[in-house]
């Protein structure tokens, strides 16, 4: 009896699952990779609104705003590339 109580106040500071493992860092890779993909999507819509709305109507500042959403969208795929390559390599 006195055997069984040294050691469950032994243990009482020890984790229980000590056999069972997790790493956080790998369980939040996975959600930022969906974010990534999400902004990804986001940027390739925006790119499909802004043809639509060119072709839809004229004005001149169109070719403007087809410049700056179209730098926006590439700098948008190279961000998410390098940013799934840190997060792959981290």
């Amino acid at each position: 009896m006195n055997n069984d109580v040294n050691t469950m106040l032994d243990n009482l500071g020890k984790n229980p699952f000590s056999g069972l493992s997790i790493n956080i860092t790998g369980l939040l890779k996975f959600p930022l990779v969906i974010i990534l993909f999400g902004n990804v999507l986001f940027a390739a819509l925006l790119f499909l609104r802004s043809r639509i709305l060119a072709d839809t109507f004229e004005s001149s500042s169109i070719g403007i705003i087809k410049t700056i959403i179209t730098i926006y969208l590439i700098a948008t795929i190279i961000g998410s590339i390098i940013a799934v390559l840190f997060l792959l390599v981290g």
